[in-house]
């Protein structure tokens, strides 16, 4: 009998592993501790509730938590193949009001089949962490919902042009400070913050290609006419009818 309750018990396990009820292994208590240097007063400076830094490899969120009553921050990622998915967050940090800021051996971090849940060790206070970003791309989960947030691009990055970025949602204002893009919105009801971005100098380079190709097309067309009139001359001076 206890052979059998032991059994189904083992076969419960396997079937929570197998439909991700324990977690995919996105976080690990060492990138969780991994150490990392935030700018606290990121939000004030801008006037944001949530900054995000965005350097190029990874990103560097910090969010002001105080008077959001938000005691626990869900962070997930949707993808149309795959669906919901956790936010492989790291060097996650907590600065409370007197500036005492404790690391991941003092914040309770979850991890569930589609988003890794952390527990804030107070209700006031600053939290930060790390994740990974595209080489021109970037989506940060919206976990303060109404809240204000800022975007700040790598330097020379720009994401105005429709053909090489795209911003999403819309609503945010585009300014630029030190040749680095900031883009502010006011509110974000949105799940995801999603910026696609390029290299300034990037457009003059295919602009410039765009224009040697027409001088290319243009020159072919032209030598294209004027070997077409050749003909037509060699023929009428070897006394040939061009109209035959």
């Amino acid at each position: 009998m206890r052979r059998r309750w032991l059994l189904i018990a083992l076969a419960v396990v396997a079937l929570a592993a197998g439909a991700g009820c324990l977690g995919s292994g996105t976080v690990s208590d060492q990138q969780l501790a991994q150490n990392a240097t935030y700018d606290w007063n990121a939000t004030e400076e801008a006037n944001a509730s949530v900054v995000v830094n965005a350097t190029g490899g990874s990103y560097q969120a910090v969010l002001n938590v105080t008077g959001s009553n938000e005691t626990e921050l869900r962070f997930s990622q949707s993808s149309t193949f795959t669906g919901d998915q956790p936010v492989p967050i790291a060097a996650v940090q907590f600065r409370h009001p007197n500036g005492t800021v404790v690391n991941a051996s003092a914040i309770d971090v979850s991890e569930g089949r589609d988003a890794v849940t952390v527990t804030l060790p107070g209700e006031n206070g600053t939290f930060a962490y790390t994740a990974p970003m595209g080489s021109r791309s970037l989506g940060v989960p919206v976990v303060l919902s109404g809240a204000s947030h800022e975007v700040v691009l790598p330097e020379g990055m720009r994401a105005n042009l429709p053909v090489f970025g795209q911003v999403s949602p819309s609503g945010y204002e585009r300014t630029v400070v030190d040749d680095r893009t900031h883009l502010h919105w006011s509110s974000v009801e949105a799940n995801q913050l999603s910026v696609r971005y390029y290299l300034e100098r990037d457009v003059y380079l295919f602009a410039g290609l765009v224009a040697l190709a027409a001088l290319v097309a243009v020159g072919g067309v032209v030598y294209f006419r004027l070997q077409i009139r050749r003909l037509e001359r060699e023929r009428e001076e070897s006394g040939l009818d061009v109209n035959e």
